[in-house]
């Protein structure tokens, strides 16, 4: 029987992204040469891949008033398409750097294609809302299954004078698709059916997989690591518990907040967990270790909810308080989103040349800025506006996104690499949730306590939409104060840019 700690070589690692006699080598950052073309294919597919994921995690975000209407539920309950699908991802991230470690990409990649192609199956022909719950929750097991590899993959194989670029790509692929889903969903919305928005994510998984087939390889030796099944039950409880008593809060407070309170406990059981075993389920060492890598990552995850708040709430503003169709809000939203894809590209081209300064606190105060005058507009008509204002809001994310992860991610030792890129991923998931719980539950307890009182459907969406929005806007603007804090730090101990040689640390 194998050791269940000690490394493996694989074939595959060693003769396929490292060929003997190659013509084109590049060495990453792990010190490994590789072939040019074969890493090419590679991180085309990984990123493709990502960019299905990254649809899969909006698809539904123009169709939440259908699924209300059509299954006869509220807004909050139809939202448990996109928290469930958070929450599965979040909780599979966790334990990914242990799986890949444990069987190699190329397995890891084939299953969360077949997840993904079940999930999507179970979507297109769901009967039931229950059926196409369960189609999500396989989704989100498919995307969190890779959303912290993409990361790895490209730190691990690209030279370092290239990642920040490569990084940014990537992220640019994820905003992409972040971008174009309420667009291809509400297309089919407005002229096939609901059912139908789960056709387009099928092609990506069938795509992927059979370029997977051909381009995937493992990238890094394997090792035979055991899974808490403890941690994995105390992080799927902990995240469903918590996500509940956020999506309740408003209507429900009294059942809400002793949620919240089990769900804190839970999680905080299960990271003094991973503290002691000698296997984690997710390495938490450079959180404890590096203040940095915490407050880093308390940075992107309280960023990704502010994108979040725009990118949930714009399309219930768009298709209720203003009565466009799904298709419309689509296409207004993929404007949006296009400032965040487009600008993120610059950002790895920023990280590359000047660090962190003044990147993440300038994207923190424009998102701020961004929410506040979205909110300000949000009771005019002046819809193109408001675009273009939200549009600079989620581009401020982009400042966050790439440039303080990228400078952590160079200082973090090699074997804890995919872990640290889990945390991050866990965040983004973990943000997403509480985004979504929160802000759509606040919005629809909004809704239905202001139309009990007579005010008009699209009024109570109006009010909805800006009473959660200055939540967002509480958070961001904290978190503003914070990011000057943290970059002047980092500045101080010269570790705000690539290359530097830390000191006093």
């Amino acid at each position: 029987m194998d050791n269940p700690t000690k490394p493996t070589t694989d074939a595959t690692f060693v003769s396929k992204l490292s060929p003997a006699g190659m013509a084109d080598p590049i060495t990453g950052s792990d010190g490994v040469a590789r072939s040019k073309h074969l890493v090419t294919l590679l991180l085309v597919t990984v990123i493709l891949a990502n960019f299905g994921d990254g649809y899969c995690t909006m698809m539904m975000s123009v169709a939440l008033p259908d699924i209300a209407d059509r299954y006869g539920i509220t807004l909050a309950d139809a939202n448990w398409v996109t928290i469930g699908f958070a929450i599965t991802a979040a909780t599979i991230v966790m334990m990914t750097a242990t799986i890949m470690q444990r069987i190699g990409l190329t397995k890891l990649f084939f299953w969360s294609r077949v997840f993904l192609i079940v999930g999507c199956l179970l979507g297109l022909f769901a009967l039931n809302y229950p059926m196409m719950l369960v189609g999500r929750l396989l989704q989100g097991m498919a995307a969190g299954a890779l959303f912290p590899i993409a990361n790895s993959v490209v730190i691990r194989v690209v030279p370092p004078a290239h990642s920040g670029a490569i990084l940014s790509l990537n992220s640019a692929a994820f905003g992409l698709s972040v971008a174009v889903a309420p667009l291809v969903s509400g297309l089919f919305l407005s002229y096939v059916s609901l059912r139908s928005i789960f056709l387009f994510p099928l092609v990506l998984a069938v795509a992927t997989m059979i370029m997977g087939f051909a381009w995937v390889h493992n990238v890094e030796p394997r090792s035979y690591r055991k899974i808490d099944p403890l941690s994995v039950v105390l992080a799927a409880i902990g995240l469903a518990t918590l996500m509940y008593g956020f999506n309740e809060l408003t209507d429900k407070p009294a059942i809400a907040i002793p949620l919240l309170v089990v769900g804190i406990a839970l999680l905080v059981w299960f990271a003094r967990r991973q503290l002691h075993l000698p296997v984690p389920v997710l390495d938490l060492t450079p959180l404890r270790n590096h203040l940095y890598v915490t407050v880093d990552i308390l940075l992107y995850m309280t960023g990704a909810m502010g994108q979040q708040a725009v990118l949930l709430l714009l399309p219930l503003y768009f298709e209720r308080a203003r009565d466009f169709t799904e298709f419309v809000s689509g296409v207004l939203m993929l404007i949006v989103t296009l400032f965040y894809a487009v600008f993120d590209v610059y950002s790895g081209r920023i990280v590359d040349k000047h660090g962190m300064w003044p990147a993440v606190f300038s994207g923190f105060a424009l998102m701020t800025a961004g929410l506040v005058g979205t909110i300000l507009l949000s009771g005019t008509h002046l819809i193109w506006l408001i675009v273009i204002v939200a549009g600079l809001g989620v581009m401020g994310f982009a400042l966050i996104n790439v440039p303080g992860k990228d400078v952590v991610l160079e200082r973090v030792p090699s074997d804890l690499l995919s872990h640290v890129n889990a945390a991050y991923s866990t965040s983004t998931q973990i943000a997403s949730s509480i985004g979504s719980a929160l802000f759509v539950g606040i919005l629809s307890a909004d809704v239905v306590r202001l139309t009990a009182r007579g005010i008009s459907r699209s009024n109570a969406y109006v009010q909805g939409f800006q009473h959660s929005m200055w939540i967002a806007v509480a958070i961001e603007a904290v978190m503003t104060v914070v990011s000057l804090w943290y970059s002047r730090q980092m500045l101080k101990h010269h570790m705000a840019r690539l290359g530097d040689k830390p000191v006093g640390v």
